[in-house]
Formats: structure tokens, C-alpha cells, sequence
């Protein structure tokens, strides 16, 4: 990924998703997120948005240290944007 990403390149579900995992005080599972975004908290809505932390996680937004547990990525395009890759 190009040094200087930042989350306004991100499509808004997916920078939506990020601030609120940077607001969080720890970490946060996709049951979580889905009524913040407005969805109902229904299973495929939540299926649907793990799969979003899913891509995050693979493009360096996200962490996943626990299973179903995501926290802002201690490197990568979401947190050192300066030393990103």
C-alpha cells in the first residue's frame, strides 16, 4: 500500500466501520458495529459486516488478535499512516 493512506480513501461503510473501532475503548465485535451503522441486528447483517472487518483486517485497517475481536491495526494504513508500507 502507498505511505500516507488515510481513512477518507476508504468507501464510507468501510470509514464508518474504522472511526467507530477508533473510538472504541477496546475491542469490538461485528454485533457491535451493525446498530451503530444503522442496520438492523439481524444475522445476515451481521455476517455481512464481519465479512467488511474481514477485509480491513486483510488490508491492513484492522487487527483480529482474538477471533470475532477487531481493534484499530498497530501498524498499517489505519494507525501509522506515516510508516505504512
Amino acid at each position: 500500500m502507498a505511505g500516507g493512506l488515510v481513512v477518507a480513501v476508504l468507501p464510507d461503510i468501510y470509514r464508518d466501520i474504522v472511526e467507530i473501532i477508533a473510538d472504541a475503548p477496546g475491542p469490538v465485535q461485528a454485533k457491535q458495529i451493525v446498530p451503530r451503522i444503522g442496520l438492523p441486528t439481524t444475522t445476515g447483517k451481521i455476517e455481512g459486516t464481519r465479512g467488511k472487518l474481514k477485509r480491513l483486517v486483510e488490508r491492513g485497517w484492522l487487527d483480529e488478535d482474538t477471533p470475532g475481536q477487531f481493534t484499530l491495526a498497530r501498524q498499517g494504513p489505519g494507525r501509522d499512516r506515516a510508516n505504512s508500507q
